[in-house]
């Protein structure tokens, strides 16, 4: 207990600080992106994953122009994943003991934006800190793969569903490829693509009154590879095209719809 105390209070700092980092670089997680790093340990035993990298991606969802970003990697689970605890994938249980299934409850830090992050953004205000308590269900068929979650916090409710394929190129690199896809309530769409009368006035009429509806907010193709040096260090490389849709897309704040992102991770398990 006194090490979960520790582990949560390591990284609550890292999620309330997440307009610098990028929350969301990997994608389909929780699933065991993240390897385990002694294949023979017991499974009883926690296992921890420390490291960081860039992420080069859009200022924020919809912007013009991209910019590179610190992405950082503190990554816990416990008994094969039974709990896991991370700024990337949130904390949370999984209930499921067989390896092929996961499903469960989590708690993510929800996606923030600052103002400062675009001229475009001029007028909107930040977008602050906010925990989303969701739940998760995973499958695997090997080769294919199936995620799922529903999140829900102060910012609303947005639901994902992802599927793709999984193989090994050799030992020791392994490479996913998939298709994800995000719907919003009205509420989530608003908070990230809609403009208030304040707002707009606030930009100097630059922008104007938009009101968003429920729907899919947004699809996209993504691509990772996993690299083992060895036992310890990995890496995990990531390609993803994004489309946003819905009326997402013809908000003021969108300037470009269609959008690529790069991130390179290295890491240490132990």
């Amino acid at each position: 207990m006194r090490l979960l105390i520790l582990l949560l209070t390591a990284i609550t700092p890292l999620c309330a600080l997440g307009s610098a980092f990028d929350i969301e670089p990997i994608p389909d997680l929780p699933l065991n992106s993240i390897p385990a790093g002694d294949p023979d340990a017991s499974a009883g035993t926690w296992r921890f994953a420390l490291g960081g990298g860039i992420s080069y991606a859009p200022r924020y969802e919809g912007a013009a122009n991209d910019r590179a970003r610190f992405m950082p990697l503190l990554d816990a689970s416990y008994r094969n994943g039974i709990f896991f605890a991370s700024p990337l994938r949130g904390v949370g249980f999984n209930f499921s003991d067989d390896r092929e299934t996961q499903y469960g409850i989590r708690l993510i830090p929800g996606r923030t934006r600052k103002e400062s992050a675009d001229p475009r953004l001029s007028g909107m205000g930040n977008i602050g800190f906010t925990p989303e308590a969701g739940l998760f269900f995973n499958q695997r068929f090997a080769p294919w793969y199936l995620s799922s979650a529903l999140s829900t916090g102060s910012h609303g409710t947005h639901a994902e569903l992802g599927t793709g394929i999984g193989f090994s190129l050799s030992g020791a690199d392994r490479v996913r490829v998939g298709v994800n896809l995000v719907w919003g309530d009205t509420k989530y769409n608003q908070t990230y693509f809609g403009v208030t009368s304040e707002q707009a006035a606030a930009s100097g009429n630059v922008l104007t009154v938009y009101n968003t509806s429920a729907g899919i907010k947004d699809y996209a193709l993504t691509s990772n590879w996993l690299h083992s040096f060895n036992r310890k260090w990995f890496s995990i490389g990531g390609v993803s095209c994004k489309w946003i849709t819905g009326s997402a897309k013809h908000s003021p704040l969108t300037q470009r719809s269609s959008s690529g992102s790069l991130n390179y991770l290295l890491g240490y398990r132990f």
